[in-house]
């Protein structure tokens, strides 16, 4: 599956110049000519305000890195790394944070690359060892607020596989209750209770096979 470009304002998305992951379900979407910050501000406001948790917004002059650019200027930017872990009985490895289903990822240290950075995180969240990264997955975008700053989290997931199921020590000081092996045919009921970014991991995974409805 293709890359999608979009950055998430909680469920919502913006996208720049790119059909890709422009759901055939959203219940609302709306295209904003041009290609300066006051587009993006416009799109952003009419994101805030519209009801719809899958309304998408689309910059048309500006390509992905061109939105990203600006969007950089806007908000204060976070690098951060993560992945997929799958186990050779092709069962894969999530954590619960905060009542959403979500996979194990965290912020790039300073001088630190985002390889190192992603085993690290997952290591630290889920206590497995013996990582063998894949290769690169995707890229994916979400903001949030904290601490009153407003922030752009550019995450990069990688594929990784281990030869054995070790025992699992979720790292509750990082308000992670639980680390789990998951059945392929249980990944429906994660996408119920997770986050749209990582939906779009699951999917961009090339060893992932899912059932779902579009």
């Amino acid at each position: 599956m293709q890359q999608k470009y979009i950055v998430y304002f909680n469920r919502k998305g913006l996208l720049f110049n790119n059909p890709q992951g422009i759901s055939a379900h959203s219940d609302e979407k709306k295209v904003f000519p041009g290609s300066d910050i006051s587009t993006i501000e416009n799109a952003l406001n009419w994101l805030n305000a519209n009801p719809f948790d899958n309304a998408r917004a689309i910059v048309a002059d500006l390509n992905i890195e061109q939105g990203l650019l600006l969007l950089k200027s806007r908000f204060n930017f976070l690098r951060a790394a993560g992945g997929i872990v799958k186990s050779r009985n092709n069962r894969l490895l999530f954590i619960h944070r905060l009542g959403v289903w979500d996979l194990p990822k965290g912020k790039v240290e300073k001088e630190e690359t985002v390889k190192v950075a992603a085993e690290r995180e997952i290591i630290e969240e889920t206590g497995i060892t013996g990582l063998t990264n894949e290769g690169l997955i995707c890229l994916t975008w979400h903001t949030y607020t904290m601490k009153g700053r407003e922030i752009l989290k550019e995450t990069a997931w990688y594929a990784y596989s281990v030869e054995k199921e070790e025992k699992l020590i979720p790292q509750t000081e990082e308000d992670i209750t639980e680390a789990k092996w998951v059945e392929k045919d249980q990944l429906n009921q994660i996408r119920e209770n997770t986050y749209p970014s990582i939906i779009d991991v699951i999917e961009a995974d090339k060893r992932i096979s899912v059932d779902h409805d579009e």
